[in-house]
C-alpha cells in the first residue's frame, strides 16, 4: 500500500489544511500591500500650472513641476522669436488641494535672461527682468484659481527664462511651470 502522506487519508480535511496554508499565505500579502498604502505617504500636488508663450506661428508649453530641485524636474519647451516681435505669455495656476483653503499663497511670474536654453541652475529675477510680478492670495479647496495674460516685446536678443511659481504655500515644496524664450 501506497501511503500519500496526511492528506491522502483524511479525506476532505486535507483539502481544508492546503487552504488554509494558501489563506496563511494570502493574509501575509494582503498585510504587506496594507503596510504599504498605510505608511507610504502620498504626495498630492495643490497647484496645476498652464503656461505658454505664444509667437503667434510656434507655442510653447509649460506644465506643473517641483521645486526643488530649483528648476524641477521636466524639461522645458522651447519658443524661438525675432527681436521685438509681440509674443502672448499666459498662464493659469489652479488649486487641487481637496482640504482646507490655502492662506497667503505668493503667486509669482517673471522673464528673466538666463544662460542657455535649458539652464539647471535659476537665475536672478534683478533689475534686467523683461516682466515681473507678484500677489498674495487665498485659494479656496479644489476650485481656487488665478492667471495672467500679457502681450509684450523683447527687445534685446538672448535667452530667457519664463516661469510662473508659487511661494509659502505651506509645503515642503513649491510648484512651478516653465518654458524658454531664445530670442535672435
Amino acid at each position: 500500500m501506497v501511503d500519500f502522506g496526511p492528506t491522502a487519508t483524511r479525506g476532505l480535511r486535507g483539502v481544508s489544511i492546503i487552504r488554509q496554508g494558501i489563506m496563511k499565505r494570502f493574509a501575509k500579502y494582503i498585510g504587506f500591500l496594507l503596510v504599504l498604502v498605510v505608511c507610504v505617504p502620498a504626495r498630492a500636488e495643490h497647484f496645476e500650472y498652464e503656461l505658454t508663450v505664444d509667437n503667434g506661428h510656434e507655442k510653447a508649453r509649460g506644465s506643473s513641476d517641483d521645486d526643488p530641485p530649483a528648476m524641477g524636474l521636466k524639461p522645458r519647451e522651447v519658443v524661438h522669436v525675432k527681436r521685438g516681435q509681440p509674443i502672448v505669455f499666459q498662464f493659469f495656476m489652479t488649486s487641487n488641494f481637496p482640504h482646507d483653503p490655502l492662506k497667503n499663497v505668493g503667486v509669482l511670474y517673471y522673464i528673466v535672461p538666463e544662460e542657455k536654453a535649458g539652464q539647471t541652475t535659476k537665475p536672478p529675477i534683478g533689475d534686467d527682468a523683461v516682466l515681473r510680478g507678484r500677489f498674495v492670495m487665498d485659494f479656496k479647496p479644489n476650485t481656487g484659481k488665478v492667471g495672467v495674460r500679457q502681450q509684450l516685446r523683447i527687445d534685446k536678443p538672448g535667452i530667457y527664462l519664463v516661469r510662473a511659481e508659487s511661494e509659502h504655500s505651506a509645503s515642503d515644496h513649491e510648484h512651478f511651470a516653465a518654458v524658454d524664450v531664445v530670442v535672435e
